[in-house]
């Protein structure tokens, strides 16, 4: 086994005075006091349990440590008359785990609970009865050193070495009994019970000058000490001052001399090995009493009387650093030898990490870190900025230089040894190596912003860039775009095999390329491995990758898994800052981004040295061990845990806590957990305090899975099922089920009954409003067929009064009219008479008309007309009176017009008052007379050049609605209250038309008649 050595420098009573000094310890200290998880910070005993958790004896309980958290038991959660624990030990057969308090009760460890031991041993003269039970004078071994050695009187120590057999040491001899029976005893005189221990069946005694016996059946027999501690000068002179230590549960030996911890082990021939686990620790200054040394994983567990507990953890990582100033910023390096490096900044470290300076390359230096490539000739080439230069194999010589005509971004020597140069803008170049003055040759423009290459057989070169990957086909120099990558800036690749490319980008992880497809690998918890810079293979199927937070190892094999989908999780190990490094901060981007040697060893260059180890060295500290339900709780209420838990109905809230043994970095914890039952199964993280929380659930049955990775490999987990019972509540019983159906049966029952008696009697007042309505309507008929009969005989009145005038008074004005008109002449007198008399005698033929359209059931019928007659017809009535008056009625009938289906009475009435008004408006001019088909619209024009009309009677006529009549409008104006436009008005509106009143241009009225036919 290799040497755990432990350097701690001590300044006072503190370990450190500088982060510097943190940094180049090759260990880290966490201290556990009663300010950050102990109960009490006396711990004296540490024993591991079977389940992988450590427990600590303190003055205030039983505690736990699972690595992460403590969880301690006292009178708390134990009937215990004491909390305070004197020490942990085992059965005799090792089979069990106990603890005793000062009050000799006993404390059972299993399962990873403390459970109270009610078990009461008959009286023997075994380990297990003396350890049970405080018997004068002998005294069972518990462990060294024993804190009680100066408070108890020693008559016989006992000591085990099988689960019945033991030995008895008096102050004056040893002896071995085996099932009961003395097997051996043998004389030997000592002064100090405390320097006996045992390894296996062998017992052992430390002189007080140093020396090692072994006592057999043949008396004491001087042993011979080997290892480490024979490199100390104070075992040649202060070996007298050795002291012991024994965790007699752990079966650990320790010898501790000069500041440095030895564990002791015994070898062939009774030799005893020593292995030196700690230097310059004082283990008298903290106090230290107990000791568990984790030997797998380079772990120390010291506990104190008065300071709690320090944890010890070897440093699996040892960056190297040149020790040259403040630049220790690595990217690009190449092999020196089978297990140096040589980086651009002229360092050249050796495989034992010792630095020496490289001064030519030094003095080219630029800062440029990013690229350097050694040939098949042993030659070395650099870039830095637009230069390209070539070295010798020691970097004593520069053998070449060439400036291009743009920044160099990358340079790569593939397999066929031929240097391919990437730039920024201009492309891909290429030269061959072997050649004295070699020329770069462009080899392609078609991939700009070269990131990073790798070369795979037989004749595929692969290129990143900050736009994605391309593959190129050397023979043909065919470029092609790897589809999903485009756009993403890529920082490595790795061919693994013919058809399995890896990839790491920038901010979008890492890809798996294979069979044509691309395949995305999940990420970590945190998402570190989105800033993927480089993919390392080792010798035992892992990658190890860089990023900006740390270092993670996985499976190669698992990542094939995923992407084939028969496996839905990958592992990571994460290796953080506290396994050794410098910084989290790896860095890449560089031409290698990492590199292996030939010695087997990698070396990945970080923010702050590089980082060169034997992967086959380093420990997987996985988190392999069971998973635990702990501390359920509910309503704040602690029960008792079990596979089964059953929950009341009202309950509010279910907590418990869930625990696994791991010390390495609780970021490597991944614990999930679903509940089944509850419809989709989701898989949901556990909070970091380890805790889970339900609030109320319906009643039924639950189960609750919870499942822990536990390292490499597929399904490669542990899986804990708490099954929850609900239970039901009273009103969702059968019963009560049963009663609220009947109970709901009755409200509609009676629901019914008070609908069916409310629309009865809706329906007796229902008839009783219909009778009186009937009645009233009754009475409103018999009202109505009353003023019917009333209206009937007014209308005949009114058609006899009509009949009346027509007789009495249209004839004798027909009469006049002739006679008037034989007797004008040139006589004006007798021409205004004719023209009063034919006014009068129109003006009742049109009311007459109008009063019969009153009166008259249904009105005139509506026939075929042809407008143009029909004002023919009128302008002959009107030529008479307007000859007299010096005014020509003109007819401009429209060509081809049509007959138009119109009331000709009603429309006859109309154009006789426009007619009429217009001749009694004008003197010495013109009427015109037109009429016009638009669409389904007639208009009929009447134009004259009178005095015109007043513009308020034009505006209320052109701003009449239809339907609204004008008899009786207070609106209409005063010195225009005649009939004839209210009559003509009011026959539009019957005869659907309207009427349009506008200026003529030459003075006088422009009147049209709209009317809208019907078909």
């Amino acid at each position: 086994m290799r040497s755990f050595v432990l350097v701690l420098l001590l300044a006072g009573s503190h370990f450190f005075a500088h982060a510097e000094e943190i940094d180049t310890l090759p260990y880290t200290v966490e201290h556990f006091t009663d300010e950050n998880g102990l109960p009490q910070n006396s711990v004296k005993s540490i024993a591991p349990d079977n389940a992988g958790f450590l427990w600590l004896a303190t003055e205030n309980g039983l505690v736990r440590f699972d690595g992460q958290k403590f969880r301690n038991f006292n009178g708390a959660d134990l009937p215990l008359r004491s909390s305070r624990m004197a020490y942990i030990y085992p059965d005799a057969g090792r089979k069990m785990l106990f603890a005793r308090t000062a009050e000799k009760e006993i404390v059972r460890i299993v399962n990873g609970k403390a459970v109270f031991w009610h078990k009461h041993l008959p009286v023997t003269h075994d380990y297990e009865y003396f350890v049970y039970n405080d018997t004068t004078g002998t005294y069972p071994v518990v462990g060294l050193p024993n804190t009680l050695k100066n408070q108890i009187a020693v008559d016989q120590y006992l000591i085990p070495t099988g689960a019945r057999s033991y030995y008895v040491i008096t102050y004056n001899s040893y002896a071995y009994i085996d099932n009961g029976v003395q097997k051996f005893s043998c004389d030997f005189a000592h002064n100090n019970a405390w320097n006996f221990f045992a390894v296996g069946t062998h017992l052992y005694y430390l002189k007080p000058d140093g020396q090692f016996l072994l006592l057999d059946k043949h008396g004491s027999i001087p042993v011979n000490v080997c290892g480490d501690i024979l490199q100390s000068p104070a075992y040649g002179t202060d070996k007298n001052n050795m002291e012991l230590y024994w965790n007699y549960v752990a079966q650990q030996l320790f010898v501790y001399l000069d500041g440095k911890l030895y564990s002791l082990r015994e070898g062939e021939d009774h030799v005893l090995y020593t292995q030196l686990v700690l230097h310059n620790f004082d283990l008298h200054r903290q106090d230290i009493i107990s000791i568990y040394h984790d030997e797998a994983h380079h772990r120390l567990f010291l506990g104190s009387f008065t300071k709690g507990m320090y944890v010890i953890t070897q440093k699996q990582f040892k960056p190297m650093r040149s020790g040259q100033g403040s630049d220790e910023v690595y990217y690009s390096q190449v092999p020196s030898g089978t297990g140096g490096v040589i980086t651009p900044q002229g360092f050249e470290f050796d495989e034992k990490g010792n630095t020496k300076t490289l001064p030519l390359l030094r003095n080219y230096f630029t800062g440029d870190k990013y690229s350097i490539q050694t040939d098949r000739q042993g030659n070395h080439w650099y870039k830095t900025g637009n230069r390209l230069l070539q070295y010798n194999h020691d970097f004593t010589r520069m053998l070449w230089e060439r400036r291009l005509h743009d920044e160099i971004t990358q340079i790569y020597i593939g397999d066929d040894d031929r240097l391919w140069i990437g730039t920024r803008a201009s492309g891909l170049y290429f030269l061959n190596t072997d050649r004295p003055n070699p020329v770069p040759l462009l080899f392609t423009a078609a991939v700009p912003d070269i990131s990073y290459f790798a070369y795979q057989q037989p004749d595929i070169l692969w290129v990143g860039s900050g736009r994605g990957l391309f593959r190129i086909r050397l023979g043909n120099v065919k470029v092609d775009t790897i589809p999903g990558l485009s756009g993403y800036y890529i920082r490595s690749i790795y061919p693994a095999a013919k058809d399995e490319v890896w990839v790491t980008t920038y901010d979008k992880g890492f890809f798996l390329l294979k069979g044509g497809r691309l395949f995305q690998m999940p990420m970590d918890k945190m998402q570190y491995l989105a800033t993927a810079h480089c993919i390392v293979p080792d010798d035992s199927g892992y990658f190890w990758i860089t990023t900006n937070k740390g270092l993670f190892q996985v499976a190669r094999k698992d990542l094939l898994a995923y992407a084939s989908g028969e496996s839905s999780f990958v592992f990571y190990l994460y290796y953080g800052k506290s396994r050794g490094f410098y910084t989290n901060e790896f860095n890449g981007g560089c031409q290698p981004c990492a590199l292996k040697l030939a010695n087997g060893k990698l070396s990945l260059p970080s923010l702050d040295g590089l980082v060169v180890f034997r992967p086959s060295s380093i420990k997987a500290e996985v988190p392999d061990k069971g998973l635990f339900i702990d501390n359920l709780q509910m309503d704040t209420r602690r029960i008792a845990g079990a596979d089964t838990i059953v929950l009341p109905n009202n309950y509010q809230q279910l907590r418990l806590e869930v625990t696994t043994p791991y010390f390495g970095d609780p970021y490597n914890l991944q614990i999930f957990y679903t509940l089944e039952g509850e419809g989709e199964d989701i898989w949901l993280p556990v909070e970091r305090d380890r805790s889970i929380s339900f609030s109320r659930l319906h009643s039924g049955n639950y189960r609750l899975r919870i499942r822990k990775v536990s390292g490499f490999g597929r399904h490669n987990y542990v899986d804990r099922v708490l099954y929850i019972a609900v239970q039901t509540a009273w009103y969702e019983k059968m019963w009560f089920r049963v009663l609220v159906a009947g109970f709901l049966g009755l409200l509609v029952f009676v629901f019914m009954r008070i609908r069916l008696a409310r629309s009865q009697y809706k329906n007796r007042m229902l008839e009783m409003h219909v009778s009186e309505r009937t009645r009233r309507l009754e009475e409103t008929l018999e009202f109505l067929q009353s003023s019917e009969r009333q209206l009937h005989q007014q209308a005949l009145m009114q058609q006899r009064l009509i009949a009346a005038i027509t007789h009495d008074i249209k004839t004798p004005m027909k009469f006049l009219l002739l006679m008037t008109g034989a007797m004008k002449g040139n006589d004006k007198q007798h021409a205004a008479l004719y023209e009063t008399h034919y006014r009068m005698y129109h003006l009742i033929e049109n009311l007459i008309q109008y009063m019969k359209m009153q009166f008259s059931a249904n009105g005139s019928s509506s026939e075929m007309l042809h407008l143009d007659q029909l004002l023919e017809e009128k302008a002959g009535i009107f030529r008479p009176i307007a000859q007299m008056r010096n005014v020509e009625i003109i007819l401009r009938p429209a060509n081809g017009s049509e007959p138009a289906m119109v009331n000709r009475q009603l429309l006859g009435v109309v154009v006789h008052n426009l007619l009429d008004n217009a001749v009694k408006y004008t003197t010495s001019g013109t009427i015109t007379l037109e009429t016009e088909r638009i669409g389904d619209m007639a208009v009929i024009r009447i134009i004259d050049t009178g005095i015109g009309m007043h513009p308020r009677l034009q505006e209320r006529i052109n701003s009449h609605m239809p339907g609204k009549y004008l008899i009786g409008d207070n609106h209409w104006p005063d010195e225009h209250r005649g009939l004839g436009l209210l009559i003509v008005i009011e026959l539009l509106q019957l005869i659907n038309g309207r009427l349009k009143i506008q200026p003529n241009e030459g003075g006088g009225t422009r009147v049209s008649v709209v009317l809208h036919l019907v078909s």
